[in-house]
């Protein structure tokens, strides 16, 4: 951020008084009117007042390198009666912008919530909403930990576990982390998202993301294959008939009711193991007096959509585990010929078609090792034989909710 992004207010006419510096684009609501009556606004500070806290009220645009050395003689609005109410005094929230906004010189209101965020940039926060100490990158950047970098503004805080709403601009993909060195748990951020409360974005496996962040990356496009792929949490546990969402130590869940049987289903873990693939995990609970029954799912996508490989573990309650299994996915080249036919005639495209075939064999090979592996330790008096067919409505519908991108 350019230190000529700063606006020094005054609590005196003519610059006198107490000195209340701001330096860098940032955002300030305040429960109480600020006593500022004078102001110094930097070559590169778009600066917009308000009267009311939450940027909201009558407003007052302070343009760049201007100074204003009495509010008192600035009418802020004229009530009723004909008396003039000036800006002496009366400011109770300030934003500070270090681009000059589309809608600057336009007399209608300013957008609120506008962050005037450049296509390339993203912007941090050290509170909700934006409404704290804040740092601006433009791709291509990166920071390997946090603790090293203090907030552009005048508190002297670094940004380590400090970062509590992040935006990006409409060409900026950000990566973060929370570990330094670009380890740990990591998130996604692709371009034109706003998280103003990161306490509100879920961290697998638990937990969330607000003042969690150490490291993070910003680029200024898709750095490889793995980025065109992304997973809709929404869509996959809204598939679920009258799924329930519940919270408990480990982060959220969603519990399903299926053949009189309770399922907690969880989303564990969204990892990009390497430039094209992308790895959801998974967790199914089967809960009943006398049992903990789970099985973990991990299913491996690559770029273009394509399911790789689903890996699975069934733990019975009585701690009896079956070994690991991974299932490849299959070659559909023969059932796809034998099908093929049959499809068109109902006016669905080769191409659907063959997408269709493609992932329809691949769950009924995943379903068969499934069920067989399962279906000599369940029990189908109490719930845990239905597990397999749970699991494997679970792969369909997680594979339902894959998002490629362009």
């Amino acid at each position: 951020m350019s230190t000529s992004t700063y606006v020094n207010f005054y609590n005196n006419h003519n610059y006198g008084g107490i000195e209340t510096p701001f330096t860098g684009q940032q955002r300030h609501s305040y429960g109480a009117t600020q006593g500022w009556n004078a102001a110094k606004v930097g070559l590169t500070a778009w600066v917009l007042l308000w009267d009311d806290n939450d940027y909201r009220g009558h407003f007052l645009k302070l343009n760049p390198s201007s100074n204003t050395s009495n509010f008192d003689d600035i009418v802020r609005y004229t009530d009723s009666k004909g008396k003039s109410h000036s800006w002496q005094g009366a400011v109770k929230s300030m934003v500070i912008y270090g681009n000059e906004p589309s809608w600057w010189t336009s007399s209608s209101t300013p957008p609120s919530q506008d962050l005037c965020l450049p296509r390339y940039h993203a912007v941090f926060s050290a509170d909700s909403y934006f409404n704290d100490d804040t740092a601006v990158y433009r791709s291509d950047a990166s920071e390997p930990d946090l603790n090293k970098v203090i907030y552009p503004t005048d508190n002297n805080r670094d940004m380590k576990c400090n970062i509590s709403s992040l935006a990006t601009g409409d060409s900026a993909y950000l990566q973060v982390w929370n570990g330094t060195n670009y380890t740990g748990d990591t998130l996604r951020v692709y371009p034109n998202t706003t998280y103003a409360d990161l306490r509100l974005v879920q961290r697998h496996p638990g937990g969330d993301w607000g003042d969690q962040i150490q490291s993070f990356k910003l680029y200024g496009a898709a750095p490889d294959g793995s980025w065109h792929l992304d997973f809709d949490e929404d869509k996959f546990f809204n598939s679920f008939p009258s799924a329930a969402k519940m919270t408990d130590s480990t982060g959220p869940y969603y519990h399903y009711m299926t053949q009189d049987a309770g399922y907690d289903i969880r989303l564990n873990g969204k990892t990009y193991p390497d430039s094209d693939s992308m790895q959801l995990e998974f967790r199914v609970d089967f809960d009943v007096t006398g049992h903990n029954d789970k099985v973990d799912l991990v299913m491996l996508i690559k770029t273009g959509g394509v399911l790789d490989s689903v890996g699975y573990t069934y733990t019975q309650g009585s701690a009896a585990q079956v070994p690991p299994k991974l299932v490849k996915a299959v070659d559909y080249t023969a059932e796809a010929a034998g099908l093929l036919g049959l499809i068109e005639t109902a006016g669905i495209s080769e191409e659907a078609a063959d997408e269709f075939i493609e992932d329809f064999d691949t769950f009924c090979d995943v379903f068969d090792k499934v069920f067989g592996l399962l279906y000599k330790i369940g029990q189908s008096s109490d719930g845990r034989f239905y597990m397999v067919a749970v699991s494997t409505h679970v792969l369909n519908r997680a594979f339902a909710a894959v998002t490629v991108l362009s």
